[in-house]
């Protein structure tokens, strides 16, 4: 059962960000439709109360009718093809100028996919409309039908202003760049309410070096974890598990998957694998790789080929705004069901993940003034957010010393040091000025309270 609705939960993964999400089943509906007008024009009389209601709408001519959905026909298949070009068009230059990555958050998109299903939707009806328009002189005109496929072509004309207003808007640097920074934020909003879900910190098992290792059936990525089916077969097994691997990390076939507590046979070590098994595909439903995505779009923005240090900028403001959360965000790493059953796992910690966004950020922009300025702006707003907490402040701290060794051997101009010089100086100012404020504030709030 656990493999089932695994599999069920990766295809509706897989199917969210296919272009072909809406379309398919509009088409579906128009097919759907098509056989019910067919039935309501040969059982009712619903075309004659269509021409009483609207008499200037009437259509007495079969030859008519045929001109009428041929030409709609023939103008939204035109309008379909110049539409999927365009999207192909702008698909490429998002791939080649930003992240191809960021191409399933594009196709996803459900604006673009409505659109598209409605111009297909609009076809298939009218195509069948037209096909049941019989040439006898006792036939009477489907003018229902007509309307229904009238209507959709001219709201299919409409959208498709829409769609290029929308769509030209959507590839801009700066909504990219916005959306895939506020997914970030949500998917860690998330995160901090998994607390109520049995999700905890906790510090691992000290036992667990001697636990029984657990192989991975298949090379592929650690997506989806079915937590709650993996802690009722830990009580059922009488044993506890631990993921080893860490969420979207890419695991071989053959290495240690996960450890059991007790030593399973091979028979429960399938009904375990099905709840935790790897998938050939990565998802980008968290955090880290919507913040992987805001790198590399900085990334781009720096090669030689694209030249946009000012995008770079915008991105590090973004990514300023995520690490602040992440601060805020438990990493939990042991799930825990009501019956009693405990599954840990492997977490990315604060510090490997500002570790790998500064060491790309350094690699390609050290030798940029304006970008390591920010840089050294970013961590130290961000050490200001720090609080009580020493690991954090020893995190940041480690960053700001390797990202001072870097500027100092690849910025040679004098100038260029000397105003980083004073930014560092200006920031260590306002850090200790906030660090006096905050501490007056947890001096004086107590007798604010006792007044």
């Amino acid at each position: 059962m656990g493999h089932i609705y695994r599999t069920l939960q990766t295809l509706m993964k897989q199917a969210v960000r296919s272009v072909a999400f809406l379309p398919v089943p509009m088409i579906v509906v128009a097919l759907g439709l098509a056989f019910l007008f067919y039935y309501l024009e040969n059982n009712t009389d619903i075309s004659g109360l269509t021409t009483d209601y609207f008499p200037a709408l009437a259509i007495t001519s079969q030859d008519t009718a045929r001109t009428i959905l041929g030409m709609f026909i023939g103008g939204l298949i035109t309008l379909t093809v110049f539409t999927f070009t365009q999207i192909m068009t702008l698909l490429n230059q998002v791939a080649s100028s930003y992240s191809p990555r960021l191409l399933p958050k594009l196709t996803g998109d459900r604006a673009l996919q409505f659109v598209m299903g409605l111009n297909l939707a609009s076809i298939v009806l009218s195509i069948a409309v037209l096909l049941s328009i019989r040439s006898s002189d006792d036939y009477n005109i489907p003018n229902f039908s007509i309307l229904v496929c009238t209507i959709l072509g001219i709201s299919c004309l409409v959208l498709f202003v829409y769609f290029v207003t929308s769509i030209t808007a959507k590839i801009q640097v700066g909504n990219i760049i916005d959306r895939v920074a506020q997914d970030a934020m949500n998917d860690l909003a998330e995160e901090r309410e998994y607390s109520e879900a049995g999700y905890a910190e906790a510090v691992i098992p000290p036992e667990l070096a001697y636990w029984s290792a657990i192989p991975s059936p298949i090379s592929g990525y650690v997506g989806t974890v079915d937590h709650d089916t993996l802690a009722s077969l830990g009580l059922e097994f009488d044993t506890r598990f631990y993921i080893g691997v860490t969420k979207g990390q890419y695991v071989p076939r053959g290495l240690p998957l996960l450890q059991s507590e007790s030593t399973l046979d091979k028979e429960q070590v399938e009904r375990v694998l099905a709840a935790v098994a790897p998938i050939p595909d990565q998802f980008d439903d968290w955090y880290l790789p919507n913040l992987k995505q805001l790198t590399e779009i900085a990334l781009k923005a720096l090669s030689p080929g694209i030249n946009d240090p000012g995008t770079a900028l915008t991105v590090i403001d973004r990514q300023t705004e995520i690490l602040a959360a992440m601060m805020e965000t438990p990493l939990h790493n042991v799930y825990r069901s009501k019956d009693g059953g405990e599954v840990w796992f492997a977490r990315h910690g604060y510090q490997e993940v500002l570790s790998a966004l500064m060491q790309e950020m350094r690699c390609y922009g050290k030798g940029d003034p304006l970008l390591v300025r920010r840089l050294f702006q970013m961590l130290y707003h961000l050490l200001q957010l720090t609080g009580d907490s020493l690991s954090y402040h020893r995190y940041l701290q480690e960053e700001i010393a390797s990202l001072l060794r870097d500027a100092t051997d690849n910025l040679p101009n004098p100038a260029d040091r000397a105003i980083l010089a004073r930014d560092i100086r200006h920031h260590r100012k306002v850090l200790r000025q906030y660090r006096r404020v905050t501490v007056l504030d947890q001096v004086t709030q107590p007798e604010i309270s006792q007044v």
